[in-house]
């Protein structure tokens, strides 16, 4: 009878690195026939048997010719000693794309397919090698913006969270435990200790709350904080971007008005990754490409989490000024003052009026003067004022909040009902849904469709 493979059982294979020209490229098979591929296009350039895990030097060839396609090493990893649990091969070849894809097309051609976004961690989470958080640990190193947020991330994949969000979830199933042996046998039982399970619980929601409140920082360290540049025309925003960044990103003329499409990229400040926006000058737009470019940087001031609002220190307040700080109320905002090397005429005492005690720093960004004390005061501001850092701070992504708010729910639940002296039996319902929650963390308890959500922000190849 003819079998039809699931996706699980069948050879996967893809492109490991970057696109594009480099010294070596990698191509990852795994699966089943993976040692096949490998014998059936591989040749040891001195006659050495495969042995698990040994690198061997060699040629790749074309199976029916015999003709060389490229020099390679190549290495065999036998499963379960491998990073998806399943026999591996890994071919390292020259970096160019044709010789790349050549490669691809001969492994596929020889009895593999091509593998989805993150499928090969996938599998690496189905045949446990790691829990679900520990998979997201990996697409966060190899999205990493700093060092500081690889750590982070080094520390998920090692499995730090998980050791945690596992313990708290073990402890209350043996809280669980003792409340079904009184529902199962109450005369054996001594009554319910109410005041006892709501210490209990109120125990588990402070460790829920620290993990919690790690939320923030950890989105900061993974995709950056979200900081806008912000001003009218012709006050120095590009150049200002172009001074944090130390190069020439961002045109800068003297014609107001040359940025019309936000312009992006990431600094660190002392390993604190900035996603800085140079946003269109704030004007009373003429046309409706100039509309546009200012609804879009309203979107963009909305999303931020800080804003740099820049003024031409050498004019006084002008109305689109006001505009501007009256747009960036209720954000976190640090006011530049720039073009300092024409002379400071903007009223001082005014300004501070207007900015609701916002730090201020003078800069000439076109000439880089004052660019390092704004740097180390944008750092030192938002650790006071937007993060709240965390001794032991774990990175947690919002898939990890969402269930972790809703285990947190769950307790405040079960204490409500402790409160209330209710039924063991409804007591147990709640902390069963905080089991459930804290689960879907780690994947012992979670669906496809959250599984498959998580791999497709994978790239081909990991």
């Amino acid at each position: 009878m003819f079998h039809v493979k699931h996706p699980q059982e069948e050879t996967i294979a893809a492109i490991a690195t970057p696109l594009g020209i480099g010294g070596v490229g990698v191509i990852r098979v795994s699966g089943a026939e993976a040692e096949p591929v490998l014998r059936r296009l591989f040749v040891s350039s001195n006659g050495a048997e495969m042995e698990s895990h040994r690198m061997l030097h060699g040629w790749l060839i074309e199976p029916k010719t015999r003709e060389k396609i490229d020099e390679v090493m190549a290495c065999f990893m036998q499963s379960p000693k491998s990073y998806t649990g399943e026999n591996v091969v890994e071919f390292y070849c020259h970096g160019g794309m044709a010789i790349i894809q050549k490669i691809l097309s001969l492994v596929l051609e020889s009895g593999a397919r091509l593998a989805k976004k993150g499928e090969f961690t996938k599998r690496a989470f189905l045949n446990r090698k790691i829990d679900l958080a520990q998979a997201e640990g990996v697409l966060d190193l190899v999205s990493a913006r700093t060092a500081e947020g690889a750590g982070f991330a080094i520390a998920q994949l090692e499995g730090k969270f998980s050791r945690i969000v596992s313990g708290l979830r073990d402890r209350l199933v043996m809280m669980l435990a003792e409340l079904e042996a009184m529902i199962d046998f109450p005369e054996d039982l001594t009554e319910l200790d109410y005041n006892g399970f709501i210490g209990g619980i109120d125990g588990f929601v402070e460790e829920i709350d620290r993990l919690l409140d790690s939320a923030v920082s950890g989105r900061v360290y993974r995709a950056g904080l979200p900081t806008v540049i912000i001003g009218k025309p012709n006050v120095g925003k590009s150049s200002l971007l172009n001074a944090l960044l130390e190069e020439e990103r961002a045109i800068v003329t003297d014609m107001p008005g040359t940025t019309r499409d936000a312009i992006e990229e990431t600094i660190s400040l002392h390993g604190l990754p900035l996603r800085i926006i140079d946003t269109a000058g704030i004007r009373h737009p003429k046309d409706r490409v100039e509309e546009f470019g200012v609804e879009r940087t309203e979107r963009e001031l909305s999303e931020a989490d800080l804003a740099l609002v820049v003024l031409d220190v050498s004019n006084g307040l002008e109305e689109l000024d006001k505009l501007v700080l009256k747009m960036a109320r209720g954000k976190h905002i640090v006011i530049v003052l720039n073009k300092i090397d024409l002379g400071i005429i903007v009223n001082l005492e005014e300004l501070r009026g207007l900015t609701s005690g916002a730090p201020i720093f003078r800069t000439s960004a076109l000439k880089g003067e004052g660019i390092g004390c704004l740097k180390q005061g944008i750092f030192e501001y938002i650790l006071s004022n937007v993060l709240n850092p965390v001794k032991d701070a774990i990175a947690i992504n919002s898939r990890h909040r969402e269930c972790l708010l809703a285990a947190r729910k769950s307790l405040l639940l079960a204490s409500e009902s402790l409160g209330k002296n209710l039924p063991a039996d409804l007591i147990a319902i709640d902390v069963k849904g905080a089991i459930v929650a804290l689960g879907e963390v780690t994947g012992e308890l979670v669906s496809e469709e959250v599984i498959n959500a998580v791999f497709e922000r994978f790239c081909v190849g990991k």
